[in-house]
């Protein structure tokens, strides 16, 4: 019995361990992966920015230049920025004015695809939401699979050892499934927001911009208007969601006669609230 349940408890972490091998090989963050393949700059809170082609990996990112960088001794022609440095940024900007004529044509093809979405596209973002709101019944689920392969109490004390890997595999399914689902921002998605981001010395920026996607770590606001140096620039923007918030509805209100309100002079919140900044 005790054998068994051994090889039983083996074959289950086996098999759970194979399936978020393959579920976090494509666990790739879905707004950095808007960005792949295009120009991108990322701005660090220090200042310093890293500019180049992005690729994006379950590990991180890589910036590759479009020319060799001569660095005192050596050569550089990429940049590589690890998953668990992503706090140390501010901003990924797509610049407009940077865009090769295939690129933009691609961005369009992304922008059609995620406004416009065919049936299958609905679907399947649907069913990620679910998965995404059903992430405490999926950690109950595993460790009810995990804890059945190892009922009896003899095979308990020998499997003590194991309980590690079981908490790891855990982790991965349900960080897989558990990418962020947000109500609020879910129903923005295509609309025109106000962003805030939080600048390093703690002033807050506001932009107006389209909301295109989030995740449990960024946001993607296309069209804004970006104060760069002297002059104002066309981007789009991945902004990591720990400075930076959904604040406000930017899209007209709907008047009682069906016409849209004008957008020069907001009136005040109700009840003579000042309006919070």
């Amino acid at each position: 019995m005790l054998t068994n349940a051994i090889w039983l408890t083996i074959f289950v972490l086996l098999g759970l361990s194979l399936l978020a091998m393959v579920l976090n090989r494509r666990a790739r963050d879905r707004c950095l992966k808007d960005f792949a393949g295009f120009l991108t700059t990322v701005q660090f809170k220090s200042g310093k920015r890293v500019w180049g082609r992005l690729v994006v990996e379950t590990t991180g990112v890589e910036f590759r230049y479009r020319d060799d960088y001569w660095d005192q001794d050596h050569i550089e022609t990429s940049f590589i920025l690890y998953k668990q440095e992503f706090p140390t940024v501010w901003v990924f900007f797509r610049f407009r004015d940077e865009l090769s004529d295939v690129n933009k044509v691609r961005r369009q093809r992304q922008l059609d695809r995620s406004f416009h979405p065919r049936f299958h596209r609905r679907w399947l973002r649907g069913l990620r939401n679910l998965l995404a709101s059903l992430k405490d019944a999926l950690t109950d689920i595993t460790s009810a699979v995990v804890s059945a392969a190892s009922a009896t109490s003899p095979a308990a004390k020998a499997l003590a050892a194991q309980q590690k890997q079981v908490a790891r595999v855990q982790a991965e399914l349900t960080g897989y499934a558990g990418t962020s689902y947000d109500p609020i921002i879910e129903r923005h998605i295509g609309k025109r927001v106000v962003l805030e981001i939080t600048r390093p010395d703690g002033v807050v920026e506001e932009h107006v911009g389209v909301l295109k996607e989030y995740s449990a770590d960024f946001l993607v606001v296309l069209d804004l208007d970006y104060k760069d140096g002297d002059r104002v620039r066309d981007c789009d923007v991945i902004v990591p969601r720990a400075h930076s918030f959904v604040r406000h509805s930017n899209e007209p209100v709907q008047t009682n006669n069906g016409r849209k309100a004008t957008a020069s002079a907001p009136s005040a919140p109700p009840g003579g609230a000042t309006r919070p900044r």
